[in-house]
């Protein structure tokens, strides 16, 4: 049970560190349409970049799709709309753009990087520095071999690129069918060094989500090197009323995820306003909530 809560307290983690957009798709790509971006490699990513049309000051594309090569995770977005609000970015770059934001959802709906991916640099990070991109996405589907996943929308808004990347992002309308856990909103504010290979600093300034009535929120840094094992994170998490969600989600869910939940509360600290929070270390393979050490679910 110390392994369900610790994957739960993980999941909590991984969706404000690098859930930018949980969300994905239907059937494989067409390998003869399917590209990959620059400096990536097609065994770790590719992509159609679908219909793409000038539109205002950037280009609306309809029906993107992108894969992570030999896993099956897959995402199909049905119109996105790509703008850069210092118009420095042509029509091709934004759609690059687009293709990049899908890749980092599909990083994080996959729970980090694939092995083909983890020694490749992070796409697009040089061509964005000195714009100020916006993507909005609407219809999104993600399917993974165990899950699919949709969203309603999806809102991508990078604030400034120069010394650092701050991005501010939401989704609305998330389902999975059989995800009891799964928030039907979520919203962040995270910065990170625009550096091309791992290891990836990333800091959360905030990330807020519901779950079943109860607020969720988090801030911290997380570190990726290359494999799951050299992620180190230092993150602090506090949930509202959790005694109420408990109470909810033990009305539907199997004993296994109600018992994790009471064990991620006993080891939780009480904090003003009806919060319960954790101070999760994540450490060379080792995680420590609230000074304890737990079993690494990786």
């Amino acid at each position: 049970m110390l392994h369900s809560s610790a994957r739960f307290l993980r999941t909590l983690t991984m969706m404000g560190g690098l859930s930018l957009l949980a969300l994905t798709s239907t059937g494989g790509l067409s390998s003869a349409a399917a590209s990959t971006l620059p400096h990536l490699s097609a065994d770790c990513f590719t992509y159609t970049p679908g219909q793409i049309v000038k539109s205002g000051q950037g280009v609306l594309i309809k029906g993107m799709q992108a894969e992570l090569t030999g896993t099956q995770h897959r995402i199909t977005i049905t119109s996105s709309t790509v703008v850069d609000h210092k118009r420095k970015m042509n029509d091709e770059a934004l759609a690059r753009l687009n293709a990049a934001v899908a890749y980092a959802a599909l990083t994080a709906y996959h729970r980090g990087m694939t092995e083909a991916c983890s020694t490749q640099p992070l796409p697009e990070v040089k061509e964005v520095q000195n714009t100020l991109p916006e993507l909005t996405w609407k219809g999104i589907t993600m399917t993974r071999p165990d899950r699919v996943s949709t969203a309603n929308s999806a809102h991508v808004n990078v604030l400034s690129t120069a010394p650092t990347i701050h991005v501010v992002f939401d989704a609305t309308g998330l389902h999975s069918a059989g995800a009891i856990l799964l928030p039907s909103t979520l919203s962040g504010d995270v910065t990170f060094v625009p550096t091309s290979k791992p290891p990836y600093h990333l800091t959360i300034n905030r990330f807020h989500t519901i779950l079943n009535g109860s607020d969720v929120d988090g801030e911290g840094r997380v570190t990726a090197g290359e494999g799951s094992k050299n992620l180190q994170a230092d993150v602090h998490l506090a949930i509202s009323k959790i005694g109420d969600m408990i109470d909810q989600v033990g009305k539907v869910a199997p004993a296994k995820i109600t018992a994790a939940l009471l064990i991620a509360r006993l080891m939780g600290e009480r904090e003003a306003n009806h919060r319960t929070g954790w101070h999760i270390i994540v450490n060379n393979g080792t995680i420590r909530v609230n000074g304890i050490k737990v079993p690494a679910p990786f």
